[in-house]
Formats: C-alpha cells, structure tokens, sequence
C-alpha cells in the first residue's frame, strides 16, 4: 500500500485493505489554534498526521481517518485565526467518525489527540461510544496526565531548564515541526513564552482569561534553541509512548472480554 491515510485511498481500496484484515482505524483529534509568532496554526493539525501515519505503522492492519480539526481551543481565541468547537460539537464529530467507521465494517477504532485541549471531550466521548458499542473496540491513546509526564521526562532526557518544553509551541512542538520541515518555522520570530511554575494561580487565570493572560505571545516554554535532530528524539520519544498506551488499553479491552 501507499499510503495509510483513508482520505487519499479509493473506495475499493479501502474495502480489499479491510478484506486483508486492516480492521483497524485510529482517529487523532487536532486543531487550528494560534502556536505563538514562529509557529503556524496548523502545527497540530500536521503533528497529528506525522503521529498518525507512525502509529499505523507501528501498530500494523491500521489505517488513518482524516485528522479532525478544528478542535477545542477556547483559550487562544483571543489571537487571530484560532477556531474553536463548542465540546458538544466536537463529542457530536468524534461520535459521527466512529458511528461511519463502525457502519463500514472496523472492529477496533483508536482515538486520540495532538492537541491538550481536547483530551478531556475525548476521554468522555471514548467512554460513552465503548459503552454503546461494547461489540466494537473502542480505545484511547495518551491521557493529558501522560502528556504532562512526557513533557517532564523530555526535558530531564535532554538536560533542559525546567519549562522548556511548556506544551504549546514550545521547543517541544518547535523542535517538531522544524523536523518535518524547516519551512513552517518563522526561525527569526521565536521567543521565550512563560517558563514560570505551573500553579493554581496561574491556572486558574487561564482557565478564566486565556492563554494570553499567563503569556502576551501565546507561548508555554522555550522555543529558542529547538532544532530538527532534537525534534527527532521528541517524536520518537512521544510514539514511544503513544504506543505503550494504546497497547496497553487495546490488552485492557480483551482481557474484559
């Protein structure tokens, strides 16, 4: 096959993939969301099909959905070109994909998320659609708590200061994006976004006044040094972990059965 993505594949070939035993789908939900002065607003839109097209690779008979965007973004609508879904548009999305792709034949449908906004929609929405089809398999990837850990663990792997990699354009996503082309990055714009602690103060007041309010430019974390051969280590790293936890649920779901 040429390719994993079901959006550049025909009809029939999707149907002999499926006839070979490509029973599986993953879904990655992403968005379109400003990523501060360097970075465009499709950074986790092309994020999530990179992650997309590996995971099908790594897990074998899977094939992609096209990737869902926009997505949650609420708190960067204060910064031109963000778009944001009402959560109950975007659950109403999810539920579409995986009710079309249930209807097509897949048995195992995978979801999951480049962007931390939607995680939480999406660990309810996962819920919901495995209780109402428990005949299908229906599994999450990372968690937002995994993706806070992973961040962590980047920057101790890397002998970084504490905040480098804050989670939105970041040296993280920066570093990324730099390895699946130079060309999205604006390199003479990057800046330190805030690197400060990550306190309930400081949530509270982007939970209630956006991003901007805990940084004017829209970035959490360094993205000063990022380069594409630490991008490489990152998205390794990630998949690493991606790929353990979607093990890991897809085991959980056959032992209940």
């Amino acid at each position: 096959m040429k390719t994993v993505l079901l959006e550049e594949m025909t009809w029939p070939e999707i149907e002999l993939a499926m006839k070979n035993g490509m029973d599986t789908v993953l879904i990655i939900a992403a968005s379109v969301e400003q990523h501060g002065p360097a970075l465009p607003e499709i950074t986790d839109t092309v994020r999530g099909y990179a992650e997309g097209i590996d995971l099908a690779k790594r897990l074998g008979n899977t094939l992609v959905a096209p990737v869902i965007r926009p997505g949650l973004s609420q708190h960067h609508m204060h910064f031109p070109g963000s778009i944001t879904l009402r959560p109950e548009v975007f659950k109403g999305v999810v539920e579409d994909y995986v009710e079309a792709y249930i209807l097509h034949g897949f048995r195992t449908i995978i979801l999951t998320s480049s962007h931390g906004g939607n995680y939480g929609a999406l660990a309810e929405a996962t819920e919901e659609l495995a209780m109402k089809h428990p005949e299908v398999c229906i599994v999450s990837g990372c968690s937002a708590d995994d993706l806070d850990a992973i961040l962590i663990q980047m920057e101790q792997l890397e002998g970084l200061p504490v905040g480098t990699c804050g989670g939105h354009a970041c040296d993280w996503e920066t570093s990324e994006m730099m390895l699946f082309d130079e060309a999205y990055v604006r390199k003479e714009k990057l800046q330190k976004g805030y690197v400060g602690a990550i306190t309930d103060e400081i949530l509270d007041r982007f939970f209630r006044k956006g991003v901007d309010a805990v940084s004017e430019i829209g970035v959490w974390g360094d993205p000063t040094g990022a380069n594409a051969e630490r991008g490489k280590r990152y998205f390794e790293f990630y998949q690493d972990m991606q790929e353990k936890a979607i093990r890991r649920n897809l085991e959980a779901w056959r032992e209940k059965k």
